[in-house]
């Protein structure tokens, strides 16, 4: 299975080369990385960018034109791997691979994630790390490194950019998978670190966390809620859920 992987960056450089040369140097999968420069406009971009964009068009706009880009190149892609700079990885174990390997044993299976680290900064407390080496299924993913099916991601419409900030693109998709009867995973067998809001801490957002956190809640709201109603909140986090996925 060849995977696109896509790392959004904006004014991240030094995590957006990290982060690849982490890649590099533990991903055995084959895999082909599409580096999206969004806008990036206090500091130079990453080395390794090859999609450019200008001006900044969010978390979700910087995805879609990584898979643009991917459309463009002709190959086959079996699944697309969603990164973003808050992810932290040690370069020595690989946090891909066992990803690709779920997904070609099991056809229900259309997502799946690293287990967090135990030191990880995330309101999804069911992502952190349990321990094992075993995959557990569970009900919904974060976009941090998430893993999807390619052919099912396509076939339900990729994220949407109506939620141009990233919020809601996870619970929407996983909500959709589950309607479906799909299976979505944590792998505990590779282990990812979040830190968030390290943009805000360096200084490099052009707006503080707590601004754009109330603009990317007002933009799901907004979005999900004129959508699937009033109850989309309820109805996403517990339609067709079982409680051993908490």
């Amino acid at each position: 299975m060849k995977v696109a992987g896509f790392v959004v960056n904006y004014n991240m450089p030094e995590r957006t080369d990290a982060l690849v040369e982490a890649i590099q140097a533990s991903v055995q999968q084959d895999c082909d990385l599409y580096v999206i420069d969004n806008g990036s406009d206090l500091v130079e971009h990453s080395q390794y960018s090859n999609v450019l964009i200008k001006p900044n068009c969010q978390t979700t706009g910087g995805w879609l034109a990584g898979l643009q880009a991917a459309d463009k190149s002709g190959v086959d892609y079996g699944a697309y791997w969603f990164l973003i700079t808050s992810a932290e990885m040690d370069g020595k174990e690989d946090p891909l691979t066992p990803l690709v390997e779920l997904l070609e044993a099991d056809p229900q299976s259309v997502g799946v994630h690293p287990a967090l680290t135990k030191d990880s900064t995330t309101a999804w407390k069911h992502m952190i790390t349990r321990r094992g080496d075993k995959p557990r299924q569970t009900w919904m993913i974060d976009n941090i490194a998430s893993l999807w099916r390619a052919e099912w991601f396509d076939a339900n419409g990729r994220f949407d950019p109506a939620l141009k900030y990233g919020w809601g693109i996870d619970l929407e998709t996983c909500w959709i998978a589950r309607q479906q009867g799909r299976s979505l995973w944590l792998h505990e067998g590779c282990r990812v670190k979040k830190v968030t809001d390290i943009g805000d801490t360096m200084g490099r957002m052009r707006m503080s966390a707590q601004a754009r956190a109330g603009l990317a809640g007002e933009n799901m709201r907004e979005v999900l809620s004129a959508r699937y109603g009033h109850d989309w909140w309820e109805r996403m986090l517990n339609e067709n859920v079982e409680a051993e996925w908490r």
